[in-house]
């Protein structure tokens, strides 16, 4: 499956009243969910990473709802990759829980295919959650921290 049936299946689950699909193919599962306010898009393939799309810019795995509230702001993995909070072993980490963060600050790293990738801040406000442990594989879209914006 490549990314041209993912956009199929979106196209065609977009002009009908699907809520929920799951498919599982060739070692590679796909499940889509629309709802009235989010759309989640969760694609895994054993040994392989799935290429970023338009079709599917506003993919996300939603948190747990005891995580999030109606205003955080969702940081999104872009990648699979290797998620790191410090730039380095012995560094302090970028952010912490609580910390009041400015619109384009580095919150992460994640590391693909040995290229290290900083994902900045979307939003200024307070880390309200980090959702992932240093160290671990970040899916894409993957929810990685919550922000409560300012304002």
């Amino acid at each position: 499956m490549d990314i041209k049936d993912i956009e199929q299946i979106l196209k065609v689950l977009k002009q009908s009243d699907i809520v929920d699909f799951e498919l599982e193919q060739g070692g590679t599962r796909i499940r889509l969910s629309r709802g009235s306010t989010t759309q989640s898009l969760v694609v895994g393939a054993v040994g392989s990473a799935v290429a970023n799309s338009a079709a599917v810019t506003d993919a996300v795995v939603v948190a747990s709802s005891s995580e999030v509230t109606s205003s955080a702001v969702k940081v999104i993995s872009p990648m699979v990759g290797t998620f790191y909070r410090k730039p380095s072993p012995d560094a302090e980490p970028f952010v912490r829980e609580g910390d009041r963060i400015t619109k384009g600050k580095t919150l992460c790293i994640i590391e693909a295919m040995k290229l290290m990738n900083e994902i900045e801040a979307p939003v200024s406000g307070i880390v309200s959650k980090v959702l992932i442990g240093d160290g671990q594989v970040a899916e894409f879209g993957e929810v990685l921290m919550l922000i409560e914006p300012e304002g």
